[in-house]
């Protein structure tokens, strides 16, 4: 009886098989060599040793199955409580999975700790815009299904680039794409440098690959660094963004850059200029910046792309 509680209802049964062969052994035992006081009614030595065996296995017969069927109850609902808590403890990483697609991940972590906004300033980023030249005209003549597989499938092609060189996808807009470095301490590599690095591989995937790009697509891209604000906007539906005057210079670079080009702003050229090539400057006149010199980023020194970068203008 004791076997059940400790070792399991299963396991319990040889030693219920051992306790009645103990019991049937004393019996005959007793029945072999008991040769004590006769009663006044003369009751058969078989009847006697009947009920001796009865008197112990009736009741540690019913005390062992009620335990048994206790024990089985109980392994069967812990069997079910493990096989719900791996359900949830799966449910719980995909949960987690998600939310660090759509935040970083020590901002998921604080969003999930406090229940307070979230906004935090950095003193140097390097943010990147890059959009569709011409999406309008080309999605004119395309169903919304091709449209959706068409994004889809070039800006799964960034997220790959953007995780390959350790950067952080902020958002897509329409057609245009931003990613960012600088927010996070742990890169190892010069963010700057692997900005420049993502913009040209972005060029040549989209040149060279015509399952990513079989519509014969180009992008236009826009470097900025500097300052940037970044945090998560509201309740529900929220995402994590960043705002300032270097975004705001990244973006409208973009949008009046040459397609197929990448153009980056002084601060931009003048951490890359040792290491990568680029064209003569020239000025751009942007909304509420004005007259603003731009530089246009042609390849790695490192792949023989332009031995000098041409001077600063002044």
């Amino acid at each position: 009886v004791v076997a059940v509680p400790v070792l399991g209802a299963r396991a319990s049964i040889p030693w219920f098989v051992a306790y009645v062969a103990l019991v049937g052994m004393c019996a005959f035992s007793d029945f072999q060599l008991g040769d004590g006081a006769r009663p006044a009614v003369q009751v058969p030595s078989s009847i006697s040793v009947l009920f001796f065996m009865l008197n112990f296995m009736a009741i540690s017969g019913v005390t062992y199955f009620v335990l048994r069927y206790g024990a089985s109850l109980k392994e069967k609902y812990e069997a079910q409580l493990q096989t719900a808590h791996r359900l949830l403890q799966a449910e719980q990483e995909r949960s987690e999975k998600l939310l660090l697609n759509i935040l970083p991940g020590p901002v998921a972590e604080r969003l999930k700790k406090a229940d307070q906004p979230i906004a935090d300033g950095f003193a140097d980023v390097t943010v990147m815009f890059a959009d569709i030249v011409n999406f309008t005209d080309i999605a004119a003549g395309m169903a919304p299904s091709q449209i959706f597989a068409m994004l889809n499938k070039v800006f799964s092609g960034f997220d790959e680039l953007a995780e390959k060189h350790g950067l952080e996808k902020i958002k897509t807009i329409g057609d245009a794409y931003m990613v960012a470095g600088g927010l996070d301490d742990a890169l190892d590599k010069n963010y700057t440098e692997a900005i420049a690095d993502m913009a040209l591989d972005m060029q040549d995937r989209l040149a060279h690959d015509h399952a990513l790009n079989d519509r014969g697509l180009e992008i236009r891209m826009g470097i900025g660094t500097g300052p940037v604000v970044a945090g998560v906007v509201g309740k529900k539906k929220f995402i994590y963004d960043l705002w300032g005057d270097t975004v705001n210079i990244a973006s409208r670079i973009t949008s009046e850059g040459v397609p197929g080009a990448i153009h980056v702003d002084a601060t931009t050229y003048r951490r890359l200029r040792n290491r990568y090539g680029f064209e003569a400057p020239r000025k751009l006149n942007l909304k509420g910046k004005g007259e603003t010199l731009v530089y246009r980023l042609i390849g790695s020194k490192a792949h023989d792309i332009r031995d000098e970068p041409a001077p600063e203008a002044a």
